[in-house]
């Protein structure tokens, strides 16, 4: 059963490319991708130019394959297997086959600048410093939008409380990260909410 999309949300993108503002939305749950389909396909109503590009972060796992034809190999099997209807398009494998996505590792973000992209994926938010945070948001353009995925959460407050990986590499820097790590988790929940 398809729900209608909140009117806020198409009006939030639309001031947001009207002003050339940055949008952030935190999407959570398992069925997030077909959120990430609707997202894309507003923003390009609402931008005047061509279709935006798409730039996915990630830590260390894909959750499908970033390579054209192996991704067209996964999906015969699901369809040799029965799990996929081939006359029921799904609209997600139509947004990655269309093209216009950059996949990056958090590791290698650093390859990513000076690039300008309409549409920011970061995957896994347990992975995110504030150093990476700013050098994927700085890439997305005026009016573009930045999606933040989570798996699944109890309470908004329970987020601050997530285990992070942590970027500093000296132990002394390890043991002041802890707790400029819960805070910078903490105002960011607070801006979010």
């Amino acid at each position: 059963m398809r729900k209608k999309v909140d009117e806020r949300i198409r009006t939030l993108i639309e001031n947001g490319v009207k002003s050339r503002y940055r949008s952030m939305f935190v999407i959570i749950g398992d069925k997030s991708r077909d959120q990430i389909v609707n997202l894309h396909y507003m923003l390009s109503k609402a931008t005047i130019k061509s279709r935006p590009n798409v730039l996915w972060c990630y830590r260390d796992k894909l959750e499908l394959s970033s390579h054209r034809k192996k991704r067209a190999k996964q999906v015969k099997k699901l369809m040799q297997r029965g799990l996929l209807d081939p006359e029921k398009v799904d609209p997600f494998s139509l947004f990655l086959e269309t093209g216009g996505i950059t996949y990056c590792l958090y590791k290698d973000s650093e390859r990513i600048l000076g690039n300008t992209f309409g549409m920011c994926i970061l995957q896994d938010f347990e992975a995110l410093t504030p150093n990476l945070l700013a050098r994927t948001i700085e890439t997305v353009e005026g009016g573009g939008l930045i999606i933040l995925l989570l798996r699944s959460l109890s309470s908004l407050s329970s987020l601050y409380t997530m285990v992070m990986v942590c970027g500093f590499h000296s132990l002394t820097s390890i043991i002041l990260c802890r707790g400029n790590q819960s805070k910078f988790l903490k105002s960011l929940v607070f801006t979010l909410s």
